[in-house]
């Protein structure tokens, strides 16, 4: 092992070998924190090396000490699973490849394979500055496996690879390594890189450069997956799914590639075309993605039918979500993210109802409910308090504060927040919505005045808010992004704890249309459309009036005024005639105007050439484009 300032981690890490190894060497790079103490409870075989910007000097340091036959290589933020005892039973090839599982958070997962496990011998060294690697060039011969040997990665769930010290370090040593070695891995790396830091331009010349440099290579389908989110996030969403379209032609096995065109046709707003690549998921299932070298996951089961389940939602159909809702629990009980689509079925049950429901579903175990709970408080859930009650759990600060204000123990809450006030940056943003949700339940502003230094707001817009407060008309604010998030929480705040009556004081609170919409798109959310209807006021904003006017025309819909849901279309239609807008009008129009309907099947596949299914509809009416 190579560490450096892993204090958080490493113990468990060492833990996970004990009884498998019959040494550990660790290399320290230059820790400040209590890594090297820690790692002396477990070997007497800890090193310094003074870092150059290389890890493979690093590792190959390591390597000249190990006395083994063979050599497992983790990292400090890993932890080894060997549940057949594989690594005890003998081993007789000179390279294993180790399934590696990436947890991206909320039960997510990428898992690749990598040379983890190799014969101790001079010969054999790392290569490459970062992202280094035992080279993979040896006769096949010389390869193993351990199917049942896998180690769990953890440092994407905590977001270390986002820190800007560690980006900066990184992309220097690449284009380093770059400019000394221009390989198809390193142009792969640094693309790599360049995602992290969101400068999808960058990554897209590189990763396409890595491509061109060989296509046959272990990363090689990864780096047409990364193409493609790339292409995504800079809206070029016709180019993804070309590239998508080859790649299930070459990599008939792979239901990734189809998973990742599902979510481009989402974002590009076909929804059809989305359903049936998640679709094509489900076919290609789960069985075969053991032989891939990386892998989200997932994809060819229950992601896949969290999309569908999200897909049939907005197509009003709720069995069916819970069908598929239903189905990818089962295979995937700890996905967090399924939690979310569950709940989003049953907008309007009671949290009495709901956790009798989640506790029939959900298998249960200590762990997996303890992530509950902890999920339900980031997501400001009232749910929590169920969970609590039931198991007769006592919570501290901050969570108490939530824990008052759900069960309506306003007082308490206002209290422990008082009480707590040098302990306030403990909360984040959590203290923020606390604050103003108090304040407006109670009619008491000045409870934001106390704790003004620790929102971060302009004073205008704590003026502004403070008006809000006190049961005034707020007026006209400019809707940053700390305003949009204020106001958002405190309406799903009102809702989620069924305040109805704060409700009617925020609506009479601001005649500003986006905030308005922001309120009636949380009331459409939960089935309330002709409360919806009744919030929206209409704006000289394109953009906004846009978004009031297709809100506007999906409760219509939903409450059968098709031609006044029409009408509205037709104007959102004039401001951007995307597919979300004309979709929902052959929803309208397939249950009552055929030849409506197919004039604008033919106009979706015209301006959509992309659309497999808007071309698929229109041929099964035998037209002719």
């Amino acid at each position: 092992m190579i560490v450096k300032n892993e204090e958080n981690c490493l113990e468990r890490c060492l833990q996970s070998v004990q009884g498998i190894v019959d040494e550990i060497i660790i290399v320290d790079t230059g820790s400040i924190d209590k890594t090297k103490e820690i790692a002396k409870k477990y070997t007497d075989q800890v090193y310094d090396f003074k870092w150059i910007d290389d890890f493979s000097a690093a590792r190959n340091f390591a390597l000249d000490f190990a006395s083994s036959e063979y050599i497992l290589q983790l990292d400090a933020d890993e932890v080894l699973h060997d549940t057949q005892k594989l690594l005890l039973q003998g081993l007789d090839k000179d390279f294993y490849y180790i399934r590696i599982k990436n947890d991206l958070g909320s039960g997510l997962y990428l898992s690749h394979q990598f040379i983890r496990l190799f014969k101790n011998s001079p010969d054999i060294r790392y290569k490459g500055a970062l992202h280094e690697q035992v080279p993979g060039d040896y006769e096949i011969e010389r390869y193993g496996s351990l199917p049942s040997v896998e180690i769990l990665h953890e440092g994407y769930k905590t977001h270390l690879v986002n820190s800007k010290q560690k980006a900066q370090r990184n992309l220097n040593i690449l284009l380093r390594e770059i400019k000394e070695k221009p390989t198809a891995f390193n142009y792969y790396n640094l693309g790599m890189q360049y995602i992290l830091e969101r400068k999808y331009n960058d990554a897209l010349k590189v990763l396409k450069k890595s491509y061109s440099l060989g296509s046959n290579f272990a990363f090689s389908q990864k780096v047409i997956l990364d193409i493609m989110k790339c292409l995504q996030s800079l809206g070029q969403y016709h180019d993804a799914i070309i590239i998508g379209e080859d790649a299930v032609k070459l990599y008939e096995d792979v239901p990734d590639y189809w998973y990742q065109m599902g979510l481009v046709y989402l974002e590009w707003g076909l929804l059809k075309d989305a359903e049936r690549c998640y679709e094509k998921c489900l076919e290609i299932g789960e069985e075969s993605t053991h032989k891939l070298v990386q892998h989200y996951d997932g994809t060819g089961s229950y992601l896949a039918q969290a999309k569908l389940a999200e897909i049939r939602l907005v197509l009003d159909d709720r069995d069916e979500a819970l069908q598929y809702i239903l189905s990818a629990v089962k295979a995937s009980p700890d996905t967090l993210a399924l939690f979310d689509i569950f709940l989003s079925i049953y907008p309007n049950a009671s949290n009495e109802e709901l956790f009798r429901t989640i506790s029939s579903i959900w298998p249960f175990s200590s762990q997996r409910y303890i992530e509950l709970i902890s999920y339900l408080y980031r997501q400001r859930n009232p749910l929590i308090n169920e969970f609590l009650n039931y198991f007769d759990m006592d919570v501290d600060y901050p969570v108490s504060v939530f824990k008052y204000i759900v069960a309506g123990n306003y007082e308490q809450a206002v209290t422990e927040i008082v009480s707590n006030k040098e302990r306030s940056a403990e909360q984040g943003p959590d203290l923020t919505h606390n604050l103003i949700f108090l304040a407006f339940a109670t009619q008491n502003p000045s409870l934001v005045d106390q704790f003004s230094n620790d929102m971060s707001l302009s004073s205008k817009e704590l003026k502004w808010l403070k008006k809000l407060l006190e049961n005034q008309k707020a007026g006209e604010v400019t809707v940053s992004q700390s305003i949009q998030l204020i106001w958002k929480q405190l309406v799903t705040d009102i809702i989620n704890l069924q305040k109805y009556e704060l409700m009617d004081l925020l609506i009479t609170a601001t005649d500003q249309p986006e905030l308005r919409l922001l309120i009636a798109e949380s009331l459409q959310s939960i089935g309330l459309d002709e409360l919806a209807l009744e919030v929206l006021v209409e704006t000289s904003s394109e953009q906004i009036s846009r978004k009031i006017y297709m809100v506007a025309a999906k409760s219509l819909r939903k409450l059968g005024s098709m031609e006044d849901a029409l009408f509205y279309l037709k104007k959102a239609e004039k401001i951007k005639p995307d597919f979300d807008v004309l979709f929902e009008q052959w929803r309208i129009y397939t249950e009552y105007d055929k030849k409506a309907e197919l004039d604008l099947l033919q106009k979706m596949h015209s301006l959509y050439p992309g659309s497999t299914w808007a071309k698929a509809e229109v041929n099964k009416r035998g037209a002719i484009i």
